[in-house]
């Protein structure tokens, strides 16, 4: 039966504590969950997230989080320390709260309790994670006594800055976040069992959940108190040992010897062997009674009805049984001596069982299986730092392969081999790779892992490919995953980078799904390499045409380019292909509120001057009235001052004169009757109004102009601006769509 205990409480409880004390105790299986959440909050840390955006902690697709030899490791790396800092302990309430999080931790969490006898501890085990736990505890004590709590185990830590008061309002502060989140908030399960630690120690509380677990009918596992790997977690995960082990049994067993039993007889002993006193490959302790001598095989016409045996010893186990030792069995034998001079009477030997027939007869033993499983031992060290064997496949059975390392029996359980749907028969005679994961002295073979080698091989792979990977260098990548502060790209061997929003385009990127999508291949360098990341560009391997071409051009530059758009702010000039400059309507023509389109058409080529470079915000304005000198700063008319201008324009309310160069205007009411004028025409009149500072020029045709009221001047005036002028300006277009997205 899987035993599962929940033990809740608030932050300095003891909870961590009492868990691992009493999986000590118990034999079971210790899962720190709160340790878990604090993982998660060091990665969103060292990623530089937004801790408030639950989007952005889509990073845990692709986060290892597993425990070993109760410690916690975050994709590899042992964070037992890093996971207890005060910025983690201030930021982890806020990570919990979100669904997203807890949904992925809980899976984890549930996922590692499916199979073993475990405990948990933290804030919603009873309630979320482990609703039907076999015993739920709710431990608590007073503020006071957990704030005294934290800060010694900060103190030992060499972590502690705090006085008594701020640690106690830092856990207050905490309390309230974990019991008023909405998701899966701190509360007492109802079938829980309160037991309040401020008074008790720690020995005193594990007795007390000691008894309620007994109290519950719990049996004590066998072995469980020694540490696992990680490696043999997962072959306990997966299969029932000891059905595995009693499956592989028979195709286990050493070799028998051709002794005293036919093939038939001693199938039939491996079926029944557990009814005997002693079993195969048991220790056994054992007294000489004699040496057999070598005897010759006996034929009976050319058929060899019984074979040549060695010498031997027939000898005593400690039930009664008689067993038999063969030279080839036994260790510290001189070659060139007779057994009868090397042992006698009542020598005392140990040796493993080898061969046990069904009959109650004799047993076959040996010294030197008791030499190789002795020698197991040398193992341990290569299980502990998960070392890569290699060994040869010597025959497939119905639970895995037996292999052979340096003549050594290895079982490899088929939930251990990687391609879980290759025919096994195939991996006959092949060479490969493994990690022992348990030695099994009771069968003196090695338990050993494909997927853990595989793993371990991938995990050397990958840190080569990372340390090797250093600033400037480029790759072919995958995009993996997307979020809204950029994507993550697969650079090979399971590494990726992060592309922030920032590094994808030289233009502006809102959002990132409208460049890139999971799955898309993307060209990207990297830009920085650091112990947690890497941080990749998308941007830096394309053409930065604006970069390119303001480095290249200067302010006061002449430059040409085609008027591919013009409306009331100005003139959109094509400088490039990917390249556009601005030519404000204030910039077309020294005359104030000219007319754009009197001076420039769309599609046409245009000829101005650089008067702005802006890299960042990728504006180029022109002028094209500054290629010319102002010809209003030196123009002198005097009113009633005879001049000739050309028509250049009919407009509703009068006519556009050139005067030497300035722009002039006729009013219709300045036109004697009945004269019609046209563009191009010439005319002589008289300047009625003359401004340069507003570029203003008013003349008249009619002789009694002088009879003319100055309002009737203004009135004409203002009826012309009114028709030219346009109010709009830069501010107005740097608002449009179209200037927004220019390339």
């Amino acid at each position: 039966m899987k035993w599962q205990i929940a033990i809740d409480g608030p932050s300095g409880a003891g909870k961590s504590t009492i868990a691992k004390l009493l999986a000590n105790k118990l034999g079971i299986e210790y899962l720190d969950t709160g340790a878990m959440y604090r993982a998660c909050t060091v990665k969103a840390l060292r990623l530089g997230i937004n801790l408030e955006d639950e989007n952005e902690y889509r990073f845990l697709e692709d986060t290892s989080i597993e425990f070993r030899n109760h410690e916690i490791y975050l994709d590899g790396e042992n964070v037992a320390e890093a996971i207890r800092s005060l910025e983690v302990t201030n930021n982890v309430s806020l990570v919990c709260h979100f669904g997203y999080v807890r949904e992925k931790m809980v899976e984890l969490q549930r996922k590692m309790g499916e199979s073993i006898s475990i405990i948990m501890d933290g804030r919603d085990i009873g309630t979320v994670v482990l609703p039907n736990a076999n015993l739920k505890i709710f431990l608590t004590a007073d503020l006071a006594e957990r704030a005294k709590r934290r800060m010694l185990e900060r103190e030992e830590k060499g972590q502690n800055t705090q006085t008594l008061e701020e640690t106690m309002e830092e856990m207050s502060t905490r309390d309230y976040k974990d019991s008023h989140r909405e998701i899966a908030p701190l509360c007492k399960a109802d079938d829980a069992i309160e037991i309040d630690t401020t008074n008790l120690s720690i020995s005193e509380v594990v007795e007390k959940i000691t008894s309620l677990v007994n109290e519950r009918g719990f049996k004590m596992e066998e072995n469980k108190n020694v540490e696992m790997s990680v490696a043999e977690e997962q072959v306990e995960a997966t299969q029932n040992e000891e059905e595995l082990e009693e499956k592989a049994e028979e195709a286990m067993e050493a070799p028998a010897e051709n002794e005293e039993a036919s093939e038939e007889t001693s199938e039939e002993g491996t079926e029944t062997q557990e009814e005997n006193s002693v079993k195969a490959l048991q220790l056994v302790k054992v007294v000489v009674l004699e040496v057999l001598p070598a005897s010759k095989e006996v034929k009976k016409g050319d058929k060899v009805v019984r074979p040549a045996k060695e010498e031997r010893l027939l000898v005593q186990l400690e039930n009664g049984q008689e067993g038999l030792l063969s030279r080839a069995d036994l260790v510290d034998v001189n070659e060139d001596e007779e057994l009868a001079d090397q042992f006698m009477e009542g020598d005392e030997l140990e040796a493993i069982v080898k061969k046990v027939f069904p009959d109650g007869g004799k047993v076959l033993l040996s010294q030197t299986l008791l030499e190789k499983r002795n020698s197991l031992k040398q193992f341990e060290e290569a299980v502990a730092n998960h070392e890569v064997l290699k060994a040869k496949v010597v025959k497939a059975i119905q639970v895995g392969l037996v292999l052979d390392h340096e003549g050594y029996t290895c079982l490899l359980p088929s939930t251990q081999i990687t391609d879980k749907e290759a025919d096994l028969a195939s991996f006959v005679k092949q060479e490969i790779e493994v990690v022992p994961i348990r030695v099994d002295y009771n069968h003196i073979r090695l338990i050993v892992s494909q997927t853990v080698a595989d793993a371990i091989k991938n995990k050397q792979e990958k840190n080569d490919f990372i340390s090797s990977i250093k600033e400037g260098d480029v790759f072919d990548g995958t995009v993996k995953n997307i979020t809204s502060y950029g994507a993550f790209v697969e650079l090979g061997h399971g590494v990726e980078g992060l592309l922030h929003i920032s590094e994808i385009d030289h233009n502006r990127v809102n959002k990132v799904e409208k460049v890139l999508n999971t799955g898309d291949p993307v060209k990207v360098q990297v830009i920085k390499v650091d112990t947690h990341r890497i941080n990749l560009s998308r941007k830096a391997l394309i053409p930065n045409y604006w970069k390119d071409y303001i480095d290249a051009t200067e302010v006061g530059a002449t430059v040409k380019g085609i008027a591919s758009d013009i409306n009331n702010a100005g003139v959109v000039v094509d400088l490039t292909e990917h390249v556009q400059g601005f030519l404000p309507k204030s910039e077309v023509s020294w005359e104030k509120d000219a007319n754009i389109e009197d001076l420039v058409s769309k599609g046409s080529e245009v000829e101005t001057k650089v008067i702005e470079l802006d890299l960042n915000k990728k504006r180029i304005i022109l002028s094209l009235k500054q290629l010319s000198a102002n010809p209003w700063t030196d123009a002198n008319f005097q009113i009633g001052a005879s001049v000739t201008g050309t028509i250049v324009k009919i407009l509703s309310e009068g006519f556009k004169v050139n005067v030497n160069g300035l722009s002039g205007y006729l009013p219709k009411g300045n036109v004697p009757k009945d004269t019609a004028l046209l563009e191009g025409q010439e005319v002589t009149g008289k300047v009625r109004a003359f401004e340069p500072e507003r570029t203003r020029l008013i003349i008249t045709l009619r002789e009694d102009a002088e009879k003319t009221a100055p309002k009737a001047d203004k009135k004409e005036f203002s009826k012309y601006m009114k028709n030219d002028k346009v109010t709009s300006t830069f501010g107005d277009f740097l608002n449009l769509d179209d200037y927004k997205n220019l390339k």
